[in-house]
Order: structure tokens, then C-alpha cells, then sequence
């Protein structure tokens, strides 16, 4: 693998590493990024963010917020497999940023926002604005990633203000035992609000993707736009196979 740049600061090392066409980005050790322009769907924790988009017909959801940005992986899946056209991109490492537009290639037409994700959500309280929102949010510690934001009802709630009529909220979770406990499952509006319910995950990994939604999540829609892309990106044939999912 090679070595494409590297950086220090007083207190992070950053790599950004090169595997065939493959470009991963490195914090502290710690893989925060991958994209694959010939391979969006490549079996990874990013696809299962972007993944719930699909099972909503084409064209539906229109705008997308990514809080937790990273380098641009999950933009660049959305981008190429769901047709969003209208991206946000919430970092609080300006430097992820300066990689997401120097290596990745999945920032044209994204605003980029470096910042707080959770005071820039309280602070775009007006609502209305996103289809789908999708929380990714970690930093690491001693090497292991360690989530950097609230998972309480008052942040669950902040989210869902931004939500137009029909929208889901996707959250990454790196300890599966809290999915049943999420505000979505216990707070009765916004059960109420978000009847859809699913989570996706990948066998050998820690990492479960929960997945409340206004809309239904049509199953059929979801397999006729994976085969779509495949049909598009043939090295993403048979990544589907990898993919599990259950109802909550």
C-alpha cells in the first residue's frame, strides 16, 4: 500500500494511503475513510450509510447532510449510486476536509462546513432542509474510535428538525447494544414520527447502521437499484450478498 501524503501536527498524524484504486485516509492509526470511484458499493461500513437511500425510488431523496464528514466516503457513494444532488458535509477536522477535496474527489457540488456538528444542528434549527441526515459521528482514543456526540433524545430530536416530510435519519453506532435503546425506540414522538425502522450491518464488525425513517422502506425498490448499480459499477458485483438486515 502505498503512501500518497503524510502530515503531523502537534497532536494528530495523518496518512493517506493508496491500494490499487483505492484511497483511505488515517488518523492516529485509526481508518476513517475509503473510497473507490470504480467500486462505490465495496462492502464497507460507509456503504451501509448511504444504503437506506435506495430504498426510496430515484430522484427522492434530493438533499443529503453528512455530520461526521470524514474525507468524503460516504458523499461519494451517495453521489454515485443514489443521485443526490444536494450535499453538506459537517467536519470538525478542517484537515479531513483538505483531503476529502485533495485525494477523494467526492466534494464537487458538497458544501463543506468545518465545525462543531452538533452546534452547527442547533444552529440550523429553521428545519425543512434534508431528505436524509446522517450521523457519523467519532473521533478515536488510543487508537479505537470513540463517539464524539450526545445520543439522547434532546439530539435525536435537534436532527429530526432538519428532516423534510418523509425523511430518514441513518446513525452509525460502533457498540450494537444501544440500538434498542435509542431515543427513535423510546421517545413516543418520534416512534410516532419514524415507523420505518431497520438496521444494517456486516458480518465480522462491530458496527450496526440504524436506519428511522417517515417513509417505507421498499424492499423491492432496494434490490432493483442494487442491480442497477452493479449493472453501472461491475466491480460491485455480488457486494450485496455482504449486506444484513433486519426490521427494528
Amino acid at each position: 500500500m502505498a503512501v500518497l501524503w503524510n502530515y503531523s501536527t502537534e497532536t494528530d498524524h495523518y496518512e493517506v494511503r493508496q491500494a490499487g484504486s483505492s484511497v483511505r485516509l488515517y488518523r492516529n492509526g485509526v481508518h476513517h475513510s475509503q473510497w473507490n470511484p470504480k467500486r462505490p458499493l465495496a462492502g464497507s461500513v460507509w456503504d451501509l450509510l448511504a444504503l437506506p437511500s435506495l430504498y426510496r425510488k430515484e430522484g427522492a431523496i434530493r438533499s443529503a447532510c453528512v455530520l461526521g464528514f470524514g474525507a468524503g466516503a460516504v458523499a461519494g457513494v451517495l453521489r454515485a449510486v443514489a443521485s443526490v444532488e444536494h450535499l453538506v458535509g459537517v467536519e470538525l477536522d478542517p484537515i479531513h476536509l483538505s483531503v476529502a477535496d485533495g485525494f477523494f474527489e467526492c466534494t464537487e457540488g458538497t458544501a463543506l462546513v468545518a465545525g462543531d456538528a452538533v452546534e452547527w444542528v442547533r444552529a440550523h434549527s429553521e428545519g425543512g432542509l434534508y431528505d436524509l441526515i446522517i450521523d457519523d459521528l467519532y473521533a478515536e482514543s488510543e487508537g479505537e474510535p470513540v463517539r464524539c456526540a450526545p445520543l439522547d433524545d434532546e439530539w435525536f430530536h435537534d436532527m429530526a428538525q432538519l428532516l423534510r416530510p418523509g425523511g430518514m435519519l441513518v446513525l452509525n453506532l460502533i457498540e450494537p447494544e444501544k440500538v434498542p435503546h435509542l431515543a427513535p425506540m423510546r421517545d413516543a414522538a418520534l416512534s410516532a414520527r419514524f415507523p420505518y425502522r431497520k438496521v444494517f450491518w456486516l458480518e465480522g464488525y462491530e458496527n450496526r447502521v440504524a436506519v428511522f425513517s417517515e417513509s417505507v422502506l421498499n424492499r423491492e425498490t432496494y434490490d432493483s437499484r442494487l442491480r442497477a448499480i452493479c449493472r453501472t459499477f461491475p466491480a460491485s458485483y455480488g457486494v450485496g450478498r455482504r449486506y444484513l438486515t433486519e426490521d427494528l
